[in-house]
């Protein structure tokens, strides 16, 4: 599948991985594509996020913890009945471990391999860093959706509207955040392409 994605798309792939990365993640998820892709200024898809006002840094603040929450935080989530570790327990079954970054608590551990390699997506370190079933997910949507435009190449945009598949909660609760959803991004994307054709 990969030798059908253009020379950007590719970029956009590999820039995932480094944005997952720099936050520390230790996974690669859609949202870290969706990262990736604002920055290939120019190529179709960027531009089209570029348009609405979904900036790389505006995307990558929304995936950067505001803060830790000190003692007095959790204390008054408690006092509402909100429990930090179910809702982390929570979000990780759903999305993955470490969905919501390191515990405050706990540095997060680096673990060291013999002969100098080491995983994990700590800032700075090399190696493998997994992509999560729904970005999985997304890359094989490129496709179909590359093959249902008649497209015989995977680009930048496809990748986009692999992204924006409506289950997609992370990559939805992103654009939310930005004022916007999944389905005007892919209606602003799909005029986009309609009129450069």
């Amino acid at each position: 599948m990969f030798e059908r994605f253009t020379k950007e798309a590719r970029f956009a792939v590999i820039q995932a991985q480094e944005e997952a990365r720099d936050l520390a993640h230790t996974w690669i998820g859609s949202e870290h594509l969706l990262l990736a892709i604002a920055t290939r200024t120019g190529a179709p898809g960027a531009t089209t996020l570029a348009r609405l006002g979904i900036t790389h840094a505006a995307l990558r603040a929304t995936l950067t913890p505001a803060g830790p929450l000190d003692g007095g935080d959790a204390e008054a989530l408690r006092a509402l009945g909100i429990d930090l570790d179910a809702v982390r327990a929570r979000a990780e079954e759903r999305f993955g471990p470490g969905a919501l970054g390191p515990r405050q608590e706990e540095p997060q551990a680096r673990r060291v391999f013999p002969f100098g390699r080491h995983k994990g997506g700590a800032k700075g370190s090399k190696g493998h860093i997994p992509f999560t079933p729904r970005a999985k997910k997304a890359l094989e949507r490129s496709l179909r959706e590359a093959l249902a435009r008649k497209d015989h190449h995977i680009g930048v945009e496809h990748v986009l509207l692999g992204v924006l598949a409506p289950e997609d909660a992370v990559t939805a609760g992103v654009l939310r955040r930005l004022g916007t959803d999944p389905e005007t991004v892919r209606a602003g994307l799909m005029a986009d392409l309609d009129a450069a054709a």
